[in-house]
């Protein structure tokens, strides 16, 4: 029988010494800052109002971009590119574009004029096409420098060009 006290005794200070570091725990976490460093769990209305705040902010940001969009402004940082041009190009004629071009022939054939520096990317293969070469239709070609690069059409041709280009 007195083993079996000790026991309910030991049990009963168990039991007292949880509750008292458990409520310790509870008071400790209360001192802080829902979602700060002291306190890492957040609650949902924390999380409602960070989401809310982002949206905000995204809202902001894409209707500062419209408006430059609808103003005509533009900056290097911006997203928005130069708008999408058909462009025929007669045969025994050529088109050289600036750097930054980019050009899709649609029809016809084509050949390409390249630099010393190097040819036109052809970003749909992953190669640098050089003079002499086939422009292949429906390939994303890329001026990398303003050096003179460009297509001469052996028969008409009809780019989709983005960028700048002349005709000579």
């Amino acid at each position: 029988m007195f083993g079996n006290a000790k026991f309910k005794l030991l049990t009963k200070i168990l039991y007292v010494t949880a509750a008292v570091a458990g409520a310790g725990i509870v008071a400790f976490g209360a001192g802080f800052e829902p979602g700060s460093e002291g306190d890492p769990v957040v609650t949902k209305s924390y999380v409602d109002k960070q989401i809310e705040d982002w949206g905000i902010n995204i809202e902001t940001k894409i209707s500062d971009i419209y408006s430059k969009m609808a103003s005509g402004e533009s900056s290097s940082s911006d997203p928005v590119q130069k708008e999408l041009q058909i462009v025929e190009v007669e045969a025994g004629k050529s088109a050289v574009f600036a750097s930054g071009a980019q050009v899709i022939l649609r029809g016809g054939t084509g050949s390409i004029i390249d630099s010393p520096q190097g040819g036109i990317v052809d970003i749909t293969q992953g190669v640098d096409l050089r003079a002499g070469y086939d422009v292949p239709a429906n390939h994303l070609l890329m001026i990398p420098r303003d050096d003179g690069r460009g297509i001469r059409a052996v028969t008409k041709c009809i780019l989709m060009v983005t960028g700048e280009y002349e005709i000579k």
